[in-house]
């Protein structure tokens, strides 16, 4: 059975996304039930883990489209009432693509912007570049039905009443705070007077004071205010996470918080001091210090309440307040996180000079973090035994007291919870230890919490045999502490002890990936190699395969400079993909460099995941074509660049054609990627967000394509009468030879010109691809749509015989049909317009090259007789006759060679 697991480690941006998606959808009354039923069967409130979780059911993503008019099909509906929904992975599957089918139609609607081309492994891969993709979708889509239903977001009646308390409890809480903060530096300061030397831990609080009371005084200033500006406070402003001053604070509690278990310790001392003036100082100290550390944990308790009341449709300032939150959860986490380190310490201390009878292979020091620490009881013959039990990452320890065997429990609570960098009630005691069991966490199968007091876990010991342990504990906050250690491993998204994956009957799953072996070889290992080849052998239609390639760049072609091709395929080809995940019923995609891995442009074997990276320019494209759109836009990496993001703008309803032409797509992406050449213009990578289909990212060239150029010249030319510049043309059409590949789409718009002024290929097999996926039974659209610059010769096998043009095969393009397209883009630059350019429609072209007539000569200022000679060879009727790329660059050498010539009589 395949594996569902949440994405491991996702970086802090992921996290805040997940956290401020979650915010909106918690307030959503039809949305709440499906959170309600992870929370109650997987235990988890972590915002990353349960926003994965939800979304993995796969049916619970299609709420939010019922509520924009889109009801699921019958067969696809479930109540999340069910104590047991008992999704397996196909089901799941099956639920999620139907959501994005859905999101597909509704964006053809125009009811949810264009963005991400979302797939099924995209949530169901186990990849944090798929699960954004998935959470971008779903903002789309909150965001559209924001705008339909006004009222989508429910709150409590009395919501503005509450929120209006729980700011002033915050307000009120930060006075408490600084006036502890007081009250804790006069204690200190008196217990320091006449120590010498002082105590560093006591030397520790005193320095760090001050620097706690300058930023916690002005939180408390913009608290005041924005306690008068409802639902417009500056919540980056109030906690000022990027300023100097918190990063001050925030070292601050670290320094307090990794000094207090020595800090406790001499503090202690001065309990029982015969001065009662020092052992009262100590007592405020004790009482006052943990209470200090506490404050960001609070801060992100307060703030959760805040939002719980605050509506995104209401409030300018919602998602900076998610922002606050997840930043403030983040310290309080870390906090944590120092506080078990130093904890851990001290108790390897503590266990040595304690353990009675003990393991000898049990060593608290290599069981990674101690979590937690108390005394729980069992029933044993009627009487109720305490057990030291220590709760470290790796192993759970249970121990008895030897003094204490026989002794009942002494029912007298301790203070919960304990926090993070306190010493628990076990660690406290000083009685010797009787280790009675070790448990791997591993081994933890199952936490039943069968009353309000009762923890009862599950494990297979060494011989896998079953066994039980029920825990009593003496008050609810002590039970919630050990269920909230027990589940998510002090809280993170990384996942608990005991939150691994079951399938649908309940069972566990190993971690083992099927796939990940092999995605993880590189791309000349003997496995990898394999699948290329039988891809590419399988799939002779590529335009632009490697198989191909060697055919347009034969020997002799001395005046022609190769194009330098890389062969090899990066980590992570679609190829390797699609072959491993043949296994799990769908696609994995490839894995995107990590985000902080720089972009080496001179490494033509990398197509880059740009997706969120690439900011447009404008409200509109700056060119349109007849599939496709151009946007001006800004990469992120480089600010001073400017790219061009070129969109498909068809669109497919047939979810297995969509497939195929993803894939068709990316091969020729690929492709075209490897290609390296001065005179082939860069792909930089793709978007996703842009339209249907994964868009290009090229360099952004101002001066435009040669049709732009040249069509421009020569109208100033003839405006002015000026001399021509048809010879400098000449000139223009080596450059372009020197990149004659098989192209399918060649054209003047397709040559663009740096600013240096030398032409650069693109849009490789694009038109092509268009055509085969979504074309119509016009017979324009057979040869994408540029009939003015194809061959002529295709529109014969066309029209010809059978007079059903839908049911015509669109024909074989080959390097004969771009030598034909290079004589009529030669004719478009020398006269500086398109060929047939004296006739308006496509569809009436059609006629005239099915008549058998050809573009007008221009006049002989425009195109010599030599030149003229050179475009009619191109556009021989018998394909056989037209020369080959060897000849092509000999002719074109010698046409530049003489315009030289005549540039020197002439001028």
């Amino acid at each position: 059975m395949s594996l569902l697991q949440a994405p491991k480690a996702p970086s802090d941006a992921l996290r805040r996304e997940a956290r401020r998606i979650l915010a909106r959808l918690d307030l959503i009354i039809e949305f709440r039930p499906w959170l309600e039923y992870i929370k109650r069967t997987k235990r988890t409130t972590a915002p990353f883990t349960l926003l994965w979780e939800t979304f993995a059911l796969g049916v619970s993503l299609a709420t939010l489209l019922n509520l924009l008019g889109s009801p699921s099909p019958r067969d696809l509906t479930i109540d999340a009432e069910k104590p047991d929904l008992g999704l397996g992975l196909p089901h799941r599957e099956k639920y999620f693509t139907n959501f994005i089918q859905r999101v597909q139609l509704l964006e053809l609607q125009q009811k949810i912007k264009f963005g991400e081309v979302l797939r099924v492994q995209d949530l169901f891969g186990g990849t944090l570049s798929g699960f954004a993709k998935v959470l971008k979708t779903v903002q789309r889509v909150l965001d559209a039905v924001q705008d339909s239903f006004p009222g989508l977001f429910v709150l409590p009646n009395n919501a503005a009443l509450l929120r209006e308390e729980y700011i002033q409890e915050l307000l009120e809480t930060e006075q408490a705070h600084i006036a502890t903060l007081r009250m804790t530096g006069d204690s200190a300061e008196l217990l320091s007077e006449g120590m010498r030397p002082m105590n560093a831990c006591l030397e520790c609080l005193i320095i760090n004071r001050p620097l706690l009371r300058q930023y916690h005084d002005r939180v408390l200033q913009l608290l005041e205010v924005a306690a008068k500006t409802a639902l417009k406070e500056n919540w980056e402003q109030i906690f000022a996470f990027e300023a100097e001053a918190r990063k001050t604070a925030v070292g601050a509690y670290r320094s307090i918080c990794a000094n207090f278990l020595d800090l406790a310790d001499l503090l202690q001392g001065y309990l029982d001091d015969s001065q009662p003036l020092l052992a009262s100082h100590a007592q405020i100290l004790l009482n006052n210090v943990s209470v200090l550390l506490t404050r960001t944990s609070t801060y992100s308790y307060l703030l959760k309440k805040i939002l719980s009341v605050t509506s995104p449709a209401e409030s300018s300032t919602y998602d900076a307040l998610c922002n606050a939150d997840f930043h403030l959860q983040e310290t309080s986490e870390n906090l944590d996180e120092m506080g078990h380190l130093v904890r851990t310490m001290r108790s390897t201390r503590i266990f040595k000079g304690r353990a009675f009878t003990w393991r000898a292979d049990v060593d608290p020091s290599e069981l990674g973090p101690l979590l937690l620490d108390d005394m729980l009881s069992v029933e044993v013959s009627g009487k109720r035994i305490q057990y030291s039990v220590f709760l470290f990452e790796m192993m759970l320890l249970c121990c008895t007291d030897s003094e204490d065997l026989d002794k009942q429990v002494d029912e007298e609570p301790y203070q919960y919870p304990v926090q993070a960098w306190e010493l628990g009630p076990a660690l406290q005691r000083t009685t010797p230890l009787n280790l009675v069991f070790a448990i791997p966490t591993p081994r933890l199968r199952v936490l039943r919490l069968t009353d309000s007091d009762t923890l009862e876990l599950e494990w297979l010991d060494e011989a896998n045999s079953p066994r039980t342990l029920e825990f009593n504990t003496t008050c609810l906050e002590q039970y919630d502490q050990w269920c909230s250690a027990l589940e998510a491993k002090g809280g993170d998204d990384r996942g608990g002890i005991l939150s691994e994956d079951e399938d649908a009957g309940g069972r566990r799953r190993s971690h083992a990936r099927s796939w990940s072996l092999v995605a993880r070889k590189g791309p000349r290992s003997e496995s990898s190699s394999l699948l290329l080849q039988e891809q590419y052998a399988s799939d002779q239609e590529s335009l632009l395969s490697p198989n191909l390639l060697p055919h347009f760049f034969g020997p002799g072609s001395q005046d022609v400079s190769p194009l330098a091709i890389n062969t090899t395929f990066p980590r992570g080809h679609l190829g390797t993909s699609e072959a491993v995940g043949a296994g799990l019923g769908f696609e994995i995609p490839p894995t995107p460099p990590p985000e902080s891995e720089p972009y080496v442009e001179a490494d033509p074997t990398m197509l880059l995941d740009l997706t969120g990276q690439i900011r447009r320019e404008g409200s509109y494209p700056q060119a349109h074509g007849g599939f496709a759109d151009v946007w001006k836009g800004v990469w992120d990496r480089q600010p001073d660049r400017w790219v061009a993001i070129k969109v498909l703008r068809s669109r497919l309803d047939d979810p297995q054609m969509e497939r195929k032409m993803n894939k068709r797509l990316a091969r020729e992406l690929g492709v075209w990627k490897r290609l390296d050449h001065k005179h082939v213009l860069k792909l930089l990578g793709t978007v996703s967000d842009f339209g249907p289909y994964d868009s290009m990212v090229c360099p952004w060239l101002e001066q435009g394509s040669v049709s732009k150029v040249y069509g421009a010249t020569r109208g100033h030319l003839v405006h002015d009468g000026s001399p021509t510049t048809a010879l400098e043309g000449s000139q223009w059409i080596y450059l372009v030879h020197e990149n004659l590949i098989v192209h399918g789409d060649l054209t003047g718009s397709n040559i663009l010109i740096d600013d240096e002024g030398k032409a650069k290929l693109c849009d490789f097999g694009l038109s092509s691809i268009v055509v085969e996926f979504c074309g119509t039974s016009s017979l324009t659209s057979c040869i994408g749509g540029a009939v003015r610059w194809a061959d002529a010769s295709l529109y014969s096998l066309i029209t010809d015989g059978d007079s059903d043009e839908a049911a015509q095969e669109p024909p074989a393009l080959t390097t004969r049909s771009d030598i034909y397209s290079f004589g009529s883009v030669t004719l478009e630059i020398l006269s500086g317009r398109m060929p047939y350019f004296y006739i308006k429609t496509d569809a009436q072209v059609v006629i005239e090259i099915h008549k058998g007539n050809k573009p007008r000569r221009p006049a002989q200022s425009f195109v010599t007789d030599a030149q003229w000679a050179f475009i009619q060879h191109c556009w021989a009727a018998d394909p056989n006759e037209r020369p080959d790329c060897v000849e092509v660059g000999r002719t074109i050498k010698a046409l530049h060679h003489a315009s030289l010539e005549f540039r020197r009589h002439t001028y």
